[in-house]
């Protein structure tokens, strides 16, 4: 039995080290049977078969990427697709050379609509809108980027700057363009400081002129001038009968459209009738208007000469002169005014004998600087010169304003101290030396472009043109300063200021800018034809008679006769009135160094050349008693010289009168020998003697009563009649 169990317990044994050395063997680690170091082969083996997979993986992901990609595409719905479509169309017109932004606008918000509202595409909306000045519209847009959680497109930022700024919301603009600077890269910031800076000083300067703003009343010229298109640059005649401005309206002429939308550039007219209002305006028409742009660009004191730019090569300058009632087919004012560049706009002295002009040609201060040109004695202009740095600037200067006395000068610049845009500035020229540009002020100056064109004769009215709501665009307005508000600009020849701003509305202002007023006579009236006391178009030569100079040359209406003539205080001045068919009309002004504005109204009849017609020659002078021609005399006398050269079958009779103090006898004696002095000058000049004759007749033929010191002023006289023809 004992035997038994340890037989079983013996085989137990031997199957329990059986099994448990199974079970060692097959846990046993593989490490302590394999271990050997790999060799370098393997080691490149495996990085190989590493990056081979790696490489496969990226690809595989790509794949995965591109499939994903394509079924979101496949997966847009129709609205997004045409979003898309949309966007691309007017990013094509947003980004090509030729920029449309009010087409590109026509997709953008149509994307919008759909609900686009990507910050690419708000962007490109507030940009377009900011080209096209429409400001309210691009400032939504801004607004809305500004004020993102995360801003990519940091420019937003200053033109959001821009438009706070235009929207005299100077504290905030400043705030933004410190914002945008502060985004810059250094070769960014190198590019754009310059012009950070100079907002943020504009910013400042105009908050120091919002100050003192001046009290004015702003009327629109109506329906009959303005229309819902852009109308601007409005140049007033001198008798404030007749308005020349620029459009930007269709007419059956012209419907093309510029980059930026607007139609092309167009001269409109419009007259006063009866009652002093304006009437419809219409195109000046042919020959002036053309295919291109067509824009006033200065006109003389007497409306008849009309400077014209032309949008050929980059913008010249052409004369247009009004003949027999019809303006002539412009011309180019020549080589001399025009250049390779561009020339925007021009104005004439108040004596026409210099023309200023803005012009960005090589060889100035950088941008628009102004030029003046003389004319010679052929009527021909000279070489146009800058006016060197007290006028220009590195930015723009243009349309300058000659004041009659010489003296004083009105020009617009961004470059010197400006709200923002351009300005209108004074500044005078005295004892051979320019003073510092002086800014007129708020509201004559805005935080946009304000543009002198010219100026009233009593400083209380100015034309301009101003936005005042965005459906309007820009329209002509009439702007009246109070009564009780000092005078705002300085009188000028008898021109309109012309201002015009593409800003808005005015905010309320209260007190005045005192600007001094200019020391000015202004003769004025109608010219007619004795006889039929129809109106005579006539030229009137105005003489420095203490220097025999002419000063100035004008003419008179050619459908009113009227005329109007500047004469700056203190000197004397020789009027020579001419007119084809006709005896010249002269007269004599004494303008003595009185302060202020005044007028004097003196009506002209000319003679036809008749036997039997008379002409007081007011421009002849001798010393006292005595028959020696003075200095002064020279005009007159040229006068009368081409008069008888002119018509060589002319036969007249000098004679010389007095006034009836002293003898008959002596006064007699003395008339004829200054009448005769006259002869012999005209005889000395090639006249023939048998084509004159002298007489003096002393005090026998009085044209006034020698009972007054004026009386017999006028009594003392040379005059001269026609006896043949």
């Amino acid at each position: 039995m004992i035997r038994k169990i340890h037989f079983i317990l013996f085989i137990l044994l031997v199957f329990s080290f059986i099994f448990s050395g199974s079970i060692m063997a097959q846990s046993k680690p593989e490490s302590i049977t394999t271990t050997k170091p790999d060799s370098k082969e393997n080691k490149e083996k495996k990085k190989d078969d590493k990056s081979k997979k790696e490489k496969e993986k990226v690809k595989k992901e790509k794949v995965k990427k591109e499939k994903v990609k394509k079924e979101k595409k496949e997966k847009l719905s129709d609205a997004d697709k045409a979003k898309a479509k949309l966007i691309s169309a007017g990013d094509k017109i947003f980004n090509s050379d030729v920029k449309r932004y009010d087409k590109a606008l026509v997709f953008y918000l149509k994307a919008k609509n759909m609900g686009a509202k990507t910050e690419k595409l708000y962007y490109n909306i507030g940009y377009s809108y900011f080209k096209l000045k429409e400001y309210k519209k691009s400032e939504k847009y801004f607004f809305k980027l500004v004020h993102k959680d995360s801003l990519r497109l940091k420019k937003s930022l200053y033109y959001y700057a821009r438009l706070q700024h235009l929207n005299y919301q100077f504290d905030s603009a400043i705030t933004y363009f410190g914002e945008y600077r502060r985004t810059l890269s250094p070769d960014d910031l190198a590019k754009m400081d310059k012009d950070i800076q100079k907002k943020l000083k504009e910013c400042n300067f105009a908050k120091e002129m919002v100050a003192t703003p001046v009290l004015a009343f702003v009327d629109s010229l109506g329906d009959n001038i303005n229309s819902k298109y852009v109308d601007y640059a409005p140049l007033i005649s001198a008798d404030d009968s007749t308005l020349i401005f620029t459009t930007r309206r269709p007419n059956e002429n012209k419907s093309n459209r510029d980059q930026d939308g607007a139609f092309f550039e167009e001269i409109y007219i419009s007259k006063k009738d009866s009652s002093g209002n304006w009437v419809k305006a219409s195109s000046i028409g042919k020959p002036i208007s053309g295919s291109g742009h067509s824009a006033c660009a200065g006109l003389s004191a007497d409306g008849n000469s009309l400077i014209v730019y032309k949008s050929s090569g980059n913008g010249d300058l052409y004369l247009s002169k009004k003949q027999k009632g019809k303006w002539t087919s412009p011309k180019s004012l020549g080589k001399n005014i025009n250049s390779s560049e561009h020339e925007s706009s021009a104005s004439f002295s108040y004596d026409n004998l210099k023309l200023y002009i803005s012009s960005d040609r090589e060889g100035g201060y950088g941008g628009q600087d102004i030029y003046v040109s003389l004319i010679d004695e052929k009527g021909n202009w000279g070489k146009a010169q800058n006016m060197m740095r007290k006028i220009n600037t590195a930015y723009d200067e243009t349309s300058f304003i000659a004041l009659p006395d010489g003296e004083t000068f009105y020009f617009t610049s961004s470059g010197h101290n400006s709200m923002g845009g351009l300005d209108i500035f004074k500044i005078t020229y005295k004892d051979s030396a320019w003073s510092d540009a002086v800014n007129l002020g708020y509201p004559i100056n805005t935080p946009n472009d304000d543009v002198i064109n010219s100026i009233s004769n009593d400083g209380k009215r100015a034309y301009f043109a101003s936005m005042l709501d965005e459906a309007n665009k820009h329209d002509i307005f009439m702007l009246t300063f109070m009564n009780e508000v000092k005078q705002v600009f300085d009188d000028l020849d008898g021109l309109d200021i012309a201002v015009y701003k593409y800003g808005e509305l005015l905010p309320p202002f209260e007190k005045a800018v005192n600007i001094q007023k200019l020391n000015l006579t202004v003769l004025k009236g109608i010219i007619t034809d004795k006889n039929t006391k129809e109106p005579i178009y006539a030229s009137i030569e105005l003489t420095d008679n203490s220097t025999n100079k002419v000063v100035a040359t004008f003419n008179s209406n050619e459908q009113t006769g009227s005329y109007l003539v500047s004469l700056p205080a203190g000197k004397n001045y020789g009027i020579a009135v001419k007119a084809e068919n006709c005896l010249f009309y002269s007269d004599n002004v004494k303008i003595g160094k009185v302060k202020g504005y005044k007028e004097i109204v003196k009506d002209i009849q000319l003679q036809r050349i008749s036997v039997g017609s008379k002409v007081i020659l007011k421009n002849i002078f001798f010393a006292s008693g005595k028959a020696k021609l003075t200095k002064s005399s020279e005009t007159e006398l040229q006068n009368l010289l081409k008069l008888m050269n002119d018509i060589p079958k002319l036969k007249i009779e000098v004679s010389g009168h007095t006034d009836n103090v002293g003898r008959a006898s002596s006064n007699k004696a003395l008339s004829k020998r200054r009448a005769k002095a006259v002869v012999d000058f005209l005889v000395k000049n090639g006249v023939a003697i048998d084509r004159m004759v002298y007489k003096g007749y002393g005090f026998e033929q009085p044209i006034a009563s020698n009972k007054t010191k004026e009386g017999r002023q006028q009594n003392r006289r040379t005059e001269f009649k026609v006896i043949a023809k």
